[in-house]
């Protein structure tokens, strides 16, 4: 190579393909979006794509029912591992109760048996456009950026 210039080489990386998604609306009962998803996604019996198992949930049922953002507590403040494992007593938010069901339906959160990809709908009112919200930067969430792109 000319100037000393090293050759560089990309490393393959071969990754188990996706096997189940869940896709949650509602866990903020009153954005709409997500729910409407959801429910035409259960209406038009979307269960499977290819090989891929895909389970369609409305997170929070009792808000979305009430129009309101949350019953007790934020829904999305409940899934912390603290939260998770805490014990249900007859005073326990409904949220909380609720995000140990979801953990157990869709986990438990950081398993092997937890899903490969969980997609949470949410929307605002901000003039903001699109926006996606990862908490991990791996190859599934460059492909999403791409294919959104």
């Amino acid at each position: 190579m000319a100037n000393g210039a090293k050759k560089s080489q990309m490393e393959h990386v071969s990754v188990p393909p996706l096997s189940s998604v869940a896709i949650c609306g509602g866990t903020h009962g009153n954005e709409l979006t997500g729910l409407y998803i959801v429910r035409e996604m259960q209406k038009k019996k979307i269960e499977k794509v290819g090989s891929v198992s895909i389970s369609t949930i409305v997170t929070n049922p009792r808000a979305s029912e009430a129009g309101r953002r949350y019953i007790e507590m934020d829904l999305n403040r409940c899934f912390t591992d603290v939260l998770l494992s805490s014990s249900i007593t007859e005073s326990t938010p409904y949220e909380l109760r609720r995000a140990q069901e979801l953990n157990a339906q869709l986990g438990p959160k950081g398993s092997t048996d937890a899903v490969d990809l969980l997609i949470d709908l949410h929307n605002t009112t901000a003039n903001m456009g699109l926006c996606l919200i990862f908490y991990t930067l791996d190859w599934i969430t460059l492909h999403i950026y791409k294919y959104i792109q």
